[in-house]
C-alpha cells in the first residue's frame, strides 16, 4: 500500500512540484525551450482539471476505445509544439520514438484493467528518453524538450497502440492515458523532461523583459506621451520595485482601453447562446444514447466534449464563437496579435478549471477587477477578449 502511495499517487505530483518551481527559478532557460505560463499552465493545471474526460476515438457494438484529454490528449499536443518549436530533427526523434516504443511494449502486459505496466520497469521508457535526449542533444535547451517527446510519443505507441489487436479481442470500453495524472503516459513524459532539465545549462530572470514587451505592444497602439515616460522610467527598475509599478501601469493603459475590453454581463450574454447551442447538439446525442446507455451520463460527457470543441475550432480558425461573433467580441493574444493553435487549445483546456471554480463566479470577479478583463483560463493562457472595432 506505502509502495502504491509513493510510485503512483505521490510521485506525479511531486515531479509536477519540482518542476513548476524549476519554472519560477530559471524562467529564461524555460523561454529557450519554448515554454511559457501558458505550456505550463496547460501541462499541470490543464491536466489536473480534464483528468476525467475521456474523448471517443472508435464506437462499434460493445467496443469503445477514447483518449483521455488530461492523460494523453494534451501530454501529445505539448510532444508536437515542444518539436516543432524546438526544431528537432525528423530521425532523430523517429529513432528516440522508436526505440521507447519497443522498450515499452516490452515492459506492458494487457489484463482486464488494460493495459499496465509495474514497478521498477514502468520507469525504463522515461529513462530511455532522458538517455537519448542527451546521446544527441547534451546539455542544450532542446533535450527536455526531445525526451518529453519521445518519451510521450513512445508510450502512448508502445504501450497502447501496439497492444489494440490484444485489446479488441473481446469486448472492450477504456481509454488511452485513462488515468489521468496517474497514467504512463503522462508520468513518462514529466519524468524525462524533469530528469533532462537537471543536466541542461540554466539561466535565471526573463520576467522582466517579456512583461516590458507586452506593456510596450499597447503603448504602440495607445501613443500617449505620458504612458511613455512611465514605461522609461520602469525599465530602470527591478525586482519587486519593478513588478509593483508594472502593476500600476497596467491598470492605467487597462483604463485607457477599457472600452475595448468587453465587460462580465457582455461575455455571459455571448457565452449562454453558445451554450445553448451546445446543448441541442448535447441533447441530440444523448437521445441516441451515443456513448452511454444512461441518458443523464450520455448528455454530460457529449456537453463536455462538445463545449472543448466547439469554442477550440471555432476561436482557433475564426478568432470568435458564434456568440462572440454576435456580440462583435473575439479572442487575442495579449499583444492583440491573432490567437494561434496553442492559445485557443489551452485557454479552452482551462475552461473546465473555470466552470469548477464556482460555474464561473471566480472567473466574472476576475473579469470585473482585471485590467484587461481576463478571466482565470485567459490569465495562464495569455489571452484577451477584445472588441473588432479596436482591431480595425
Amino acid at each position: 500500500m506505502i509502495n502504491w502511495l509513493i510510485f503512483y499517487a505521490l510521485f506525479p505530483l511531486l515531479l509536477m512540484t519540482l518542476i513548476y518551481l524549476f519554472f519560477i527559478i530559471y524562467r529564461k532557460s524555460f523561454d529557450e525551450i519554448s515554454i511559457g505560463k501558458r505550456e505550463i499552465g496547460l501541462l499541470l493545471i490543464g491536466s489536473i482539471f480534464t483528468a476525467s474526460l475521456n474523448m471517443p476515438l472508435f464506437i462499434y457494438k460493445n467496443y469503445f476505445l477514447s483518449i483521455n484529454v488530461g492523460g494523453a490528449l494534451i501530454p501529445l499536443v505539448l510532444s508536437f509544439y515542444l518539436m516543432k518549436e524546438n526544431k528537432l530533427g525528423f530521425m532523430k526523434v523517429f529513432i528516440g520514438i522508436s526505440i521507447v516504443a519497443i522498450a515499452t511494449y516490452m515492459v506492458t502486459v494487457v489484463t482486464n484493467e488494460g493495459v499496465v505496466s509495474y514497478f521498477p520497469f514502468y520507469l525504463f521508457p522515461s529513462i530511455l528518453a532522458f538517455l537519448l535526449s542527451h546521446l544527441f542533444y547534451f546539455s542544450l535547451p532542446k533535450a527536455p524538450a526531445y525526451s518529453y517527446g519521445i518519451a510521450t510519443l513512445g508510450v502512448i505507441i508502445g504501450g497502447d497502440f501496439s497492444h489494440l489487436p490484444q485489446i479488441f479481442e473481446y469486448p472492450f470500453r477504456g481509454a488511452m492515458g485513462g488515468a489521468g495524472l496517474y497514467d504512463m503516459v503522462y508520468i513518462a513524459g514529466l519524468l524525462s523532461f524533469f530528469l533532462s532539465f537537471l543536466l541542461v545549462k540554466k539561466e535565471k530572470g526573463g520576467t522582466k523583459e517579456k512583461m516590458l514587451k507586452e506593456i510596450e505592444d499597447y503603448l504602440f497602439i495607445l501613443n500617449d506621451a505620458v504612458l511613455w515616460e512611465e514605461y522609461r522610467k520602469l525599465e530602470l527598475l527591478n525586482g519587486r520595485k519593478f513588478k509593483k509599478e508594472a502593476r500600476q501601469l497596467w491598470k492605467k493603459i487597462g483604463w485607457r482601453m477599457r472600452e475595448c475590453f468587453p465587460d462580465g454581463m457582455e461575455r455571459m450574454l455571448a457565452f449562454i447562446l453558445d451554450s445553448i447551442i451546445i446543448i441541442s447538439f448535447a441533447f441530440i446525442l444523448a437521445i441516441f444514447k451515443v456513448f452511454f446507455s444512461s441518458f443523464l451520463l450520455s448528455f454530460i460527457l457529449s456537453f463536455a466534449i462538445l463545449q472543448l470543441l466547439y469554442f477550440f475550432f471555432l476561436e482557433y480558425f475564426f478568432n470568435a464563437t458564434l456568440g462572440k461573433a454576435y456580440f462583435g467580441i473575439e479572442i487575442r493574444k495579449e499583444n492583440l496579435k491573432k490567437a494561434d493553435f496553442m492559445d485557443a487549445f489551452t485557454r479552452n483546456v482551462l475552461r473546465f478549471l473555470d466552470m469548477l471554480a464556482f460555474f464561473y463566479i471566480i472567473s466574472l470577479i476576475l473579469i470585473s477587477i482585471s485590467p484587461k478583463k481576463q478571466r482565470i483560463g485567459d490569465v495562464i493562457t495569455g489571452t484577451v477578449v477584445v472588441r473588432r472595432k479596436c482591431l480595425k
